[in-house]
């Protein structure tokens, strides 16, 4: 249920009254807002206000504490006794714990009003995983994250959680915190720009190794009541000879299968050397078989015609000449 704030100058009620019967005054709400309403910084917002029983010539004023907001925004009609104007508003720190009024009434004498009181919080958080930089097998590592945040955190608005896959908790703790094997530390709050209001959180890890990369790390932070949480990729450097770290199918992965993908790996250069000499072998060999063939082929044509050379039949043919050797 919507409490509905409304102010009239007594001046007001007696301009709507008549001799015979007292016209009733214009009700004006600020809809679905009242009492304090918590706004982030830079977030564009919709305020719309309603006016029941509106006057013939009413307008709508806005404020921002004694700052008049400009707004064009037209006026609605939703049905015969109720009008409606939407304001656009981008609410700034400046603005915090001041009144934002809706003010209706004649020009120069509004007479009706609600209002609401703002709070204005920041609450600039990474929204995707954090990756931190890559380490090897068993050194440190720092998480960190950078956050605007207003009002200022305190220790109690951050806690680090360091959880298994199964969900158990291994530790939480806020800045300032350490567990007692010393594994994990909570750094204090360190303010980057008190002006820009950006702070910076860490959590040290003495050791990181594969159990540790497979945990799941976070950071919750909490601001005027409302939280938000920050995730936190691991991952394990690689070294020379070492197969991809921080996967949980690594970590499960049998020693005896690696060696075997790494002998498959080396015998494969070795097969495709084999298969390029085979190749360069069938072709040396169909070369081969060809000249020889040639060969062949000119020995038989020359044979042959040999042959049709002396199966050749000459036919001598007589004739009769005279003595002095002329033919007859």
């Amino acid at each position: 249920m919507v409490t509905v704030t409304t102010v009239c100058s007594y001046a007001a009620l007696l301009a709507y009254s008549v001799s015979f019967t007292a016209a009733r005054e214009p009700e004006v709400e600020i809809a679905d807002l009242f009492g304090d309403v918590l706004f982030q910084q830079g977030i564009p917002q919709s305020i719309t206000c309603t006016v029941f029983d509106p006057l013939p010539v009413g307008v709508f004023t806005w404020k921002v504490g004694d700052r008049i907001i400009e707004n064009n925004n037209r006026i609605e009609n939703i049905a015969e006794d109720e009008i409606q104007q939407v304001l656009q508003f981008t609410p700034t720190l400046e603005d915090s714990k001041k009144p934002l009024t809706c003010q209706y009434g004649e020009r120069g004498e509004q007479v009706c009003s609600d209002y609401i009181i703002m709070g204005i919080y920041v609450m600039d958080i990474p929204s995707d995983p954090i990756t931190p930089g890559l380490v090897k097998d068993g050194d440190p590592v720092t998480l960190k994250v950078t956050a605007g945040l207003y009002p200022a955190p305190a220790p109690g608005d951050i806690l680090w959680e360091v959880k298994e896959p199964s969900g158990e908790v291994v530790v939480e703790m806020s800045p300032g915190g350490q567990d007692m094997y010393g594994m994990y530390r909570a750094g204090e709050i360190q303010v980057l720009s008190e002006s820009d209001n950006l702070y910076q959180f860490s959590l040290d890890i003495a050791v990181l190794d594969q159990k540790e990369v497979s945990n799941i790390h976070t950071v919750t932070i909490t601001t005027k009541g409302i939280k938000k949480t920050v995730h936190f990729n691991l991952a394990l450097k690689m070294t020379q000879g070492d197969e991809v770290e921080g996967t949980n199918e690594d970590v499960n992965q049998n020693p005896s299968s690696v060696d075997n993908n790494k002998e498959t790996k080396e015998e494969e250069p070795n097969a495709g050397v084999l298969g390029m000499e085979m190749g360069l072998f069938i072709i040396i060999g169909i070369i081969a078989v060809f000249l020889i063939l040639c060969i062949l082929y000119c020995i038989y044509r020359r044979k042959k015609k040999s042959r049709s050379k002396n199966s050749k039949t000459y036919t001598a043919v007589k004739t009769n000449t005279n003595m002095h050797g002329q033919p007859v």
